[in-house]
Formats: C-alpha cells, sequence, structure tokens
C-alpha cells in the first residue's frame, strides 16, 4: 500500500518552517536545522523504523539557506520527494540535497527583490499614509497586513511545490520563466523605490538672489527643470555609496546626518 502524506502534516511542517525558519541560524548550516525541523512531521508520518527516521532527518542536516517565504517551496518539493522515495522511488540522499541547493539561489532572489524591494516598501507607504491621517492604525495596519500576507503565499507555495513536484520545478525553470519572473520583479521593486523617495523624501533649498525687486529662487528654478531634483540625487548619492563605495548602512546614515546639520546650519537645504 503505497504511502501517501496527510494535509494535517503538510500544513505542520509547513507552520514549523514559518515560524522556526530563522530559530537556529549558524555559519556553519545556517537554516539547516530548521529546515530539519519542519522536515520531521514528514518524516515521521512517512518512515516506521527508527533507523529510517534517523537516517531521513540526518540528511536534512546540511547547510541550508533560502529566503524563507518564498524558498517554502522547497519544503514542498522535498516532502514530495520523501513520499516518492518512502514508497520505493530511487532517490537516494545526494538527489535530494542537490535539488535544494539548485532552487536556493533562484528563489531567495525571487524571495529578497518581492519582499524586500516590493511588498515590504508598498505596505510601509500605505501605512505612512494611513498614519498621517488615523495614527495608531497605520502601524496597526502593518503589523497585522505584513504576517498575513507572507503566511497565505507561504502555504500556498508550499502545496505548490508538493503538488507540482520536481518536475513541474524543473520545467518553471528550464523554460526561463524563473529568470524572467525576476528581471521583472527587479524592476517592480525599483519602480516602487523611485515612487516612495519621490514621495516622502522632501528636501528644498532656501537659497535666493535679490537684486532690487527681483528675486530669483534656487528652488523655483530647479522644479522648472526636474521637480523633486535635490531629493533625486541626495537618494543617487544614498545609493552611490552603498552600491559603489560599499558603505555600511550604518556608515551612510552617519554621513546624512552630519550631511544636513552642515547644510540647515549654512542654510543651504
Amino acid at each position: 500500500m503505497s504511502k501517501k502524506l496527510s494535509n494535517k502534516t503538510l500544513f505542520k511542517s509547513w507552520l514549523t518552517w514559518f515560524f522556526f525558519n530563522g530559530s537556529s541560524q549558524s555559519g556553519e548550516r545556517m537554516q539547516g536545522i530548521a529546515f530539519a525541523h519542519s522536515m520531521v512531521p514528514i518524516i515521521r508520518e512517512l518512515y516506521d523504523k527508527q533507523e529510517d527516521i534517523s537516517a531521513a532527518l540526518k540528511r536534512h542536516l546540511v547547510l541550508f539557506n533560502v529566503e524563507p517565504q518564498i524558498g517554502s517551496v522547497i519544503n514542498g518539493v522535498t516532502a514530495a520527494m520523501e513520499e516518492q522515495r518512502a514508497n520505493g522511488a530511487e532517490i537516494d540522499d545526494d538527489a535530494i540535497n542537490t535539488v535544494k541547493v539548485a532552487l536556493m539561489g533562484p528563489l531567495s532572489g525571487i524571495g529578497d527583490t518581492l519582499i524586500s524591494g516590493t511588498l515590504i516598501p508598498i505596505l510601509l507607504a500605505i501605512a505612512l499614509g494611513i498614519t498621517n491621517t488615523l495614527g495608531v492604525v497605520g502601524p496597526l495596519f502593518y503589523f497585522i497586513a505584513y504576517p498575513v500576507l507572507t503566511a497565505l503565499y507561504s502555504w500556498y507555495l508550499y502545496k505548490f511545490g508538493y503538488n507540482t513536484g520536481l518536475v513541474g520545478i524543473q520545467n518553471i525553470m528550464g523554460n526561463g520563466q524563473l529568470n524572467s519572473l525576476t528581471d521583472a520583479l527587479s524592476v517592480l521593486g525599483l519602480l516602487v523605490m523611485g515612487a516612495l523617495s519621490a514621495t516622502y523624501i522632501t528636501v528644498t533649498s532656501p537659497l535666493k538672489y535679490t537684486s532690487g525687486k527681483m528675486v530669483l529662487s534656487l528652488q523655483d528654478i530647479l522644479d522648472k527643470i526636474i521637480p523633486g531634483l535635490i531629493p533625486l540625487l541626495i537618494v543617487g548619492m544614498v545609493w552611490y555609496l552603498l552600491s559603489v563605495k560599499k558603505k555600511s548602512p550604518i556608515w551612510v546614515m552617519g554621513f546624512i546626518f552630519v550631511f544636513a546639520f552642515i547644510a540647515t546650519a549654512l542654510n543651504i537645504l
């Protein structure tokens, strides 16, 4: 009789990963222990002998690192492979770990772009707008919306990985859809960050030139050339320091503080 994982076991496995993926980070295995932890319900339902359970846990105690929400698809694929192995399929330890390693990079790229570069900025922008009118409701919105949204798509992707299996993931990676999706999300993330920068960075110059009745305002001149030019230059400066000069975020924050203090003291900005 073939073995089939129950929805209850799959949900328990996903829930374990969702809450514990970052609880045991280490330089040696990264999220490896957390991944093995999430596989415990799967392994206990599929295998009866203690030696099989021990061997299954050991093969997942290897280095593993991925963006955890989008990366939950790997947990689903692995659960499907464990199920196939328990039913007699010729899937060894190397095959399972090779699949995990092959998916880590692409899915991390998508996850980092989608969440850090797109979802979080959008939710924060909405929360800031709500805060300006309704006060504490804004932070509460973000506090609720972010975990709910991440839980929904993380569980969906886990089930997608389990239902699709290795063949479906290979087809997606092989036809270039994954690269196209990564590129599209990168562009979307840049658009979001650009819109947020233009909306929330308001820096103007008070410099004016007066001659008789004629008054020339530097800010008015800049606005006629490119509206929001000073905020754009500041964002470009931050990008240059972070991406080209490889300065740390703390260093950049300190630099901005000193720059703002000097520019304000000299009445330039």
